[in-house]
C-alpha cells in the first residue's frame, strides 16, 4: 500500500466515522419528546452547512481534524476537562493517579442551594 493509498483510506474512514456521530445526534434528537422530526432536519441541515461553509470541510480528513480531541457529554455540558469529568461522574470513593501521585477521591453528597458543592480547606 502506498502513502497516497494509506491516506485515502484513512479519509474515508475518518468521513465515515465523523457520519456514524452525525447518526447518534440525529437518534439521539429523536429520542427526546419535545424535539419533532421538522426540528432533527432543521438541526442536521444546520451540522451540514457550518461543516460545509463555516469549516470549508467538504469531506472529513485527518488533516481537518488532528486539532481535535474527544469530548464526553459531560465534558461538553459542564466544560469540563477529562480528568475533571472523570472525578465529576464518580459515584464512591476512589484513587486516582496523576503523574505518578495517588489521591484518594470522595464525592460530597450535600450540595449548597446553588448546586455548587461545599468545599472545606483540608489542614
Amino acid at each position: 500500500m502506498s502513502v497516497k493509498t494509506f491516506w485515502q483510506w484513512m479519509n474515508d474512514i475518518h468521513t465515515r466515522v465523523y457520519a456514524k456521530g452525525v447518526n447518534h445526534m440525529k437518534e439521539a434528537m429523536e429520542c427526546h419528546p419535545r424535539i419533532s422530526k421538522p426540528m432533527v432536519e432543521q438541526v442536521l441541515v444546520k451540522a451540514e452547512e457550518i461543516r460545509e461553509q463555516w469549516d470549508g470541510l467538504r469531506t472529513v480528513t485527518i488533516d481537518d481534524t488532528e486539532e481535535e480531541q474527544f469530548k464526553t457529554a459531560t465534558e461538553i455540558i459542564h466544560n469540563l476537562t477529562a480528568t475533571e469529568a472523570y472525578i465529576f461522574n464518580l459515584q464512591q470513593e476512589a484513587v486516582i493517579s496523576i503523574a505518578g501521585r495517588h489521591f484518594k477521591v470522595q464525592p460530597v453528597q450535600k450540595e449548597d442551594p446553588h448546586g455548587d458543592v461545599d468545599t472545606k480547606e483540608i489542614e
